[in-house]
């Protein structure tokens, strides 16, 4: 396992020094119109190439540099919306797990229906009263603990995680962002979160989960979380099974606590006012 995974991809949280609402506020509104204006040049130079497509002699001179211009502004427009992403996690405080609430079951159960989501708690699409059933069964369930993922600082639901405790092992049988919240860096804060949960407050020695092979965006968020793989098999579908162990995250967390505060990359820096 890489040593630095998971101390850098802990979440920040409220208390660093750096962390002033305003501050993260005004730092992405300036970061969304810049990444704006960048969209609208994108747009006017791959217009200029589709316009040479129509052209009987088009200036290819003209269009080499249209095509460049659009590669080059492609880049410039995925790193500025990474930096976005990092900004609004920063801002948004960490993650938080808590216990869900039977009125928020239905907002889940919408998740868990999608096409390509269904199967991986249910072989089928399943109707909400049967998901509320299991949910009633999980939550007498003194091992199984059915959990609200939430943005710590505004309450907001942005996902769901099924956890199984066993003597001293949690594993993760099922876990879902809200679609509006993928590809954000949200499902590996919310799984750093669960192992801190699963160590500090449940006391585990380990936690464990089984991802589908052909999985991809799962198996880079285990891994991003400090995941490592254990096992492979090849029974009802080929599966990884992957975990990581409590020495492993207490050896990165002790030193992930000599930093206090965020360490913003370069170009996000100059989004931040120095002069109080």
């Amino acid at each position: 396992m890489n040593e630095t995974q998971i101390r850098e991809d802990r979440t920040e949280t409220r208390e660093d020094a750096n962390a002033d609402l305003q501050k993260w506020a005004d730092a992405i509104n300036n970061l969304l119109r810049i990444i704006e204006r960048s969209e609208r040049k994108l747009g006017y130079f791959q217009n200029r190439v589709k316009q040479a497509k129509f052209m009987d002699r088009p200036n290819q001179r003209r269009v080499r540099t249209a095509g460049a211009q659009v590669g080059e502004h492609s880049a410039q427009l995925e790193g500025l919306r990474s930096e976005l992403r990092q900004l609004e996690r920063l801002y948004s405080g960490g993650i938080r797990l808590r216990e869900t609430t039977e009125n928020e079951l239905r907002q889940i159960w919408g998740w868990i229906n999608r096409p390509g989501i269904r199967n991986f708690l249910y072989t089928a699409r399943v109707s909400f009263e049967t998901f509320l059933d299991d949910w009633h069964r999980w939550a007498a369930d003194a091992e199984t603990l059915p959990l609200a993922i939430e943005i710590r600082t505004t309450r907001f639901l942005i996902g769901f995680i099924l956890l199984k405790r066993d003597a001293d092992t949690v594993t993760i049988r099922f876990v879902i962002i809200r679609p509006d919240y993928r590809a954000r860096g949200y499902g590996t804060d919310a799984l750093i979160e669960t192992v801190r949960y699963a160590f500090e407050v449940l006391d585990a020695e380990q936690v464990t989960l089984e991802v589908l092979v052909d999985n991809g965006p799962a198996l880079i968020c285990f891994e991003n979380a400090g995941f490592q793989y254990l096992s492979y098999a090849d029974t009802a579908g080929q599966v990884y099974t992957m975990g990581i162990e409590r020495s492993e995250w207490v050896g990165d967390r002790v030193v992930d606590e000599q930093s206090v505060t965020p360490q913003l990359s370069a170009p996000l820096g100059l989004f931040f006012d120095s002069e109080e």
